[in-house]
């Protein structure tokens, strides 16, 4: 199934409807919800969460740092969905999200391995069709192509 850039934002963008970011104490548990989902199914992960390697999902849950870390990255998905349309801008994007995540020194497959974890967050909720699984997966091949040419052109390690 072939789907057109303008297709994917629209099922993506329809899959966050209810994980919408803001200050209410639902939108703030979208986000941390996600990052709950992701220490308790991506253990070997919490390596790059410097201070929180041992957290639990209910360390998470209580957490004020990933209350607004699930925000951003709330944030950046509902971002990267809106201007998936928009190739140079969503591409721009893809850029600046690898300039400010170099300090990290991530594994380059972990660029295309964050939409598995994501997709899985969004069904562990409910809040996902195959359709719209299929758009992100889309979505995700696409962002981690520009992932590994920016990394490439930056002299950082990249997935050949």
């Amino acid at each position: 199934m072939s789907m057109t850039r303008e297709e994917i934002r629209n099922l993506c963008v329809k899959s966050l409807e209810e994980k919408m970011v803001g200050t209410e104490a639902q939108n703030i548990d979208n986000g941390n919800g996600f990052y709950r989902y992701f220490f308790t199914n991506f253990p070997d992960l919490r390596v790059y969460f410097k201070g929180a390697e041992k957290y639990t999902a209910d360390d998470v849950k209580k957490s004020e740092r990933f209350d607004k870390q699930g925000q951003r990255i709330l944030l950046a998905c509902h971002l990267i969905a809106n201007v998936f349309n928009n190739e140079e801008v969503f591409k721009a994007y893809v850029r600046e999200t690898i300039n400010r995540h170099r300090i990290y020194k991530m594994d380059p497959a972990l660029w295309m391995a964050f939409f598995t974890v994501f997709t899985g967050y969004l069904e562990s909720t409910g809040s996902l069709t195959d359709e719209q699984k299929a758009a992100w997966m889309a979505l995700g091949k696409e962002f981690n192509a520009e992932c590994q040419v920016h990394l490439k052109n930056s002299n950082l390690p990249y997935v050949h």
